[in-house]
């Protein structure tokens, strides 16, 4: 508590009063389902602001036993007021924390609950405090374009990845599609999961979470986090509790886009949000 307190303070302030504005009212977290919104972010070369480039729904349900995981594809168009129709990463650029709170709301239906952004910048850093993690690999990838002009290259399977790996694996995307992309960073998050509750680092946990939260941005308090992260040592995350919202990739006015399938993510969020 008290390693991770001092750490905790600067990451509130990052929360803006709207994005504060804009969440639902939480149920208590150890009784009740509670939706969390996670966001990873950065800048474009020259560009001040950030669009959203993970966008994902961390619903914990203490009477179902698990922890799901929703993923949005970054490119899937929605409605964003007068602009019109827009990719949801555009809500963040535009909106920043409460604008993609409100379009991921609109889009699924879902409350949102609490809210984490990811500076990918501080990234790195996170993953090699922890000492790396060991990723179930479901897309292997030869080759890939990746900024800089340089090529990335994972194989399927169990590859174990320092920081700088682990940005690129949960950000590359020239050689698939978002859909994939969703699923490999699914498989991090639940690779760090494992990594930070796992006999051998227990110990550690108290650093390694005060590391972790002084990266993020979050409304979650102390004791908030601390329910959050007993809840993940607590509750199961099976691979079939990992949804990507169903949609068609389509191109429109030279723009690619997702076209969410209205019956699939109905499907979909039925099932995440069951019992």
């Amino acid at each position: 508590y008290l390693a991770v307190r001092g750490a905790v303070s600067d990451s509130n302030n990052r929360i803006t009063k709207a994005a504060r504005a804009s969440l639902a009212d939480a149920p208590g977290m150890l009784s009740n389902p509670t939706n969390i919104l996670i966001v990873g972010s950065d800048a474009r070369p020259g560009e001040t602001r950030s669009r959203a480039d993970t966008i994902m729904v961390m619903r914990l349900d203490p009477g179902a036993g698990a922890i799901r995981v929703l993923s949005i594809p970054r490119d899937t168009r929605i409605e964003l007021g007068r602009l019109g129709g827009e990719k949801i990463n555009a809500a963040y650029y535009y909106g920043q924390q409460a604008g993609i709170i409100r379009a991921v709301r609109r889009l699924t239906g879902l409350p949102i609950h609490h809210i984490i952004t990811v500076n990918f910048r501080g990234f790195p850093a996170v993953v090699d405090k922890v000492g790396g993690v060991t990723v179930n690999n479901p897309t292997p990838l030869s080759n890939c374009p990746y900024p800089g002009g340089r090529t990335v290259s994972f194989p399927g399977g169990s590859i174990d990845l320092n920081g700088e790996r682990a940005l690129e694996y949960v950000r590359v995307r020239k050689c698939d599609d978002d859909f994939q992309r969703d699923r490999r960073q699914q498989a991090f998050l639940a690779a760090l999961k494992a990594k930070l509750v796992s006999p051998w680092s227990a110990w550690k946990a108290p650093w390694n979470g005060a590391a972790l939260v002084g990266t993020l941005s979050t409304d979650m308090g102390v004791n908030d986090l601390t329910k959050f992260a007993w809840l993940q040592w607590r509750l199961s995350q099976r691979p079939e509790d990992r949804y990507v919202l169903a949609g068609t990739p389509q191109n429109i006015g030279g723009v690619s886009y997702v076209i969410t399938d209205p019956a699939q993510a109905a499907e979909q969020l039925r099932r995440f949000t069951a019992d």
